[in-house]
């Protein structure tokens, strides 16, 4: 839970559970619904104590769990009857909760206090103290009118605004399904706030759900390294942004392109190993040791020929418009060689080898593939935006963990969250944008000059893409209009000749970057001769499917 948010109720958690005491809660109402006499209940974030004590008023076994010691103070001093039923505890960390499994549980105003980078964990933990058929009782506001840009309320609490359908979602993808849904207003009669409030059953068999398999992997899978995790990133990414690169087998089997995931590991490893603190990604390594990350030294070579030239953002325009050196050529050649002789003998041969399922994927050698069930492919393609998440945060605490607590994992984040080519750096497509003498807003056809801003079809914060495909020349005012929203898709189809216009003459100055940046999106192995119509296809169908799967809003002038 985070962290300023504990601490403002810890710091006011007399006059907190005063007010909350003063009310009923919004969501007991429902409790007749959900919960029946006698079940075994845990309230995660159980604040004030009131909603255990009308539960406990009912004839159920509760307990209850808060992040804050001072709250749980003011439970047990207002409700004595609780005293022995209430510990320190919150998520996503549940621990070792009053052993065994639940037959329900309550989680009131909590989830909306996550990072939501942390919510994937938070589904888990709660499934994991749920017994088969279990109940959850969830509720988060749907409206709040003061939140400020970075999240925050005049107190200094997180509210993630998360929408219920987001939540719903979530939960669904992990096994729960939904017996009940319900809008109503604040307890405490604020004007302008409304609540949601889910009810979910857990119903799942005893073999392990594709999604599963990649939770066990994350939490149980014995790491010597942090390959593993490296590989379910690539995968998540690839998923959710290279998809056509998939294919698809009989038998239930899909195929990613080694390549595509030895690429991945170039630009995660990358900001790690340029970095003047040495940061191990393997258990025991040192900077000067007997067994270090196989690829590290020729990595290093490589890191050391581009630091002053540029870094990663250069080299992966040399790579991706054919402009390495020979010299480069052979050093980036040998890295990435073994980089998938890693990926090969490491997670593809040892991930999920806890699982009773087996092992998670194989090397196809023909086809230069790794293999894996497509009903875990379809998960990572649903999911994938909470699992690289979790994945990134799990990598941290890996190798925090791996540095002996000597390296943050706030440090790691930031360098795993880097992007091969930045935002900003779009001067290939301005450079011939400013070029063409008469030339149109992509979005408006208004006239454009002098002055243009250089637009992302999908938003760079949502896909963290620079390929030339997607940016197009846009108004300054209409740019700033845009902004972080995916343009419509009668907008796309009405300004169809524009944009193929402008990647018609983006890829006749540079040809080897655009095919290679658009075969990727195509799915393809190199561009055919109707690969405009291909490549607008692919774009709508990855505009759509991020507006799917985020709940983007959608944008035309």
């Amino acid at each position: 839970m985070d962290s300023a948010t504990i601490a403002y109720y810890s710091q006011n958690s007399t006059s907190v559970s005063e007010e909350y005491n003063r009310v009923d809660s919004g969501i007991q109402k429902y409790f007749p619904v959900v919960f029946v006499d006698g079940m075994r209940i845990l309230d995660i974030g159980c604040g004030s104590g009131r909603d255990l004590q009308h539960l406990l008023e009912r004839g159920c076994d509760v307990y209850g769990v808060d992040p804050s010691e001072e709250m749980l103070y003011c439970a047990k001093r207002n409700y004595p009857r609780l005293h022995a039923r209430l510990q320190k505890g919150g998520l996503p960390n549940l621990g070792e909760t009053f052993s065994g499994e639940f037959d329900g549980v309550l989680c009131s105003a909590v989830l909306m206090h996550i990072p939501k980078e942390e919510l994937f964990d938070c589904t888990f933990a709660i499934k994991r103290i749920l017994k088969e058929n279990g109940v959850l009782l969830v509720s988060i506001p749907e409206n709040r009118p003061d939140i400020d840009e970075d999240l925050r309320d005049g107190k200094g609490r997180l509210y993630n605004q998360v929408q219920p359908d987001y939540l719903r979602l979530l939960f669904e993808r992990v096994g729960f399904s939904v017996i009940g849904n319900w809008r109503s207003d604040d307890a405490l009669q604020r004007k302008g706030y409304s609540w949601s409030t889910i009810a979910f059953r857990l119903q799942h068999s005893g073999i392990l759900r594709p999604i599963d398999k990649a939770e066990s992997v994350l939490t149980r899978d014995r790491k010597t390294a942090t390959y593993k995790l490296a590989l379910i990133r690539a995968l998540s990414e690839i998923a959710l942004t290279e998809f056509k690169l998939a294919r698809w087998l009989p038998g239930g089997k899909v195929e990613i392109p080694i390549s595509a995931i030895a690429e991945k590991w170039l630009y995660y490893y990358w900001p790690l190993f340029e970095s003047s603190t040495f940061i191990p990604q393997t258990r025991g390594e040192r900077d000067v040791c007997s067994k270090p990350v196989a690829f590290r030294a020729v990595f290093g070579d490589l890191i050391d020929r581009y630091r002053r030239i540029g870094g990663l953002a250069r080299f992966v325009l040399d790579l991706r418009s054919n402009r390495l050196s020979e010299e480069h050529s052979l050093v980036a050649g040998a890295l990435l060689k073994k980089i998938r002789n890693t990926i090969i003998s490491g997670p593809v041969a040892y991930a999920g080898g806890s699982l009773e399922s087996g092992r998670m994927f194989s090397f196809n050698s023909r086809s230069d593939s790794v293999t894996i069930d497509a009903d875990f492919w379809i998960e990572l393609s649903l999911t994938g935006y909470w699992i690289k998440d979790a994945v990134v945060l799990r990598w941290a605490e890996l190798t925090h963990e791996l540095s002996r607590q000597t390296v943050k994992p706030s440090d790691v984040i930031d360098m795993l969250l880097s992007t091969p080519i930045e935002e900003r750096d779009v001067f290939d497509a301005r450079k011939v944008y400013g070029d063409i003498q008469e030339k149109e807003c992509v979005w408006t056809g208004t006239s454009l000059r002098p002055r243009f801003d250089v637009d992302h079809i999908i938003p760079f914060s949502l896909w963290h893409n620079n390929d030339l495909w997607n940016l197009m020349p846009s108004l300054p005012m209409v740019n700033s209009q845009k902004r972080d929203k995916l343009p419509a898709r009668d907008l796309m189809t009405a300004r169809k000749d524009c944009i193929v216009f402008y990647w018609e003459r983006l890829r006749e100055i540079h040809r080897q970057r655009f095919d290679t940046e658009a075969v990727k999106v195509i799915g393809s192995a190199a561009l055919s001769r109707n690969w405009q119509d291909m490549l607008f296809s692919s774009v709508i169908e990855a505009i759509e499917v991020t507006a799917t799967q985020k709940g983007c809003e959608r944008w035309k002038p």
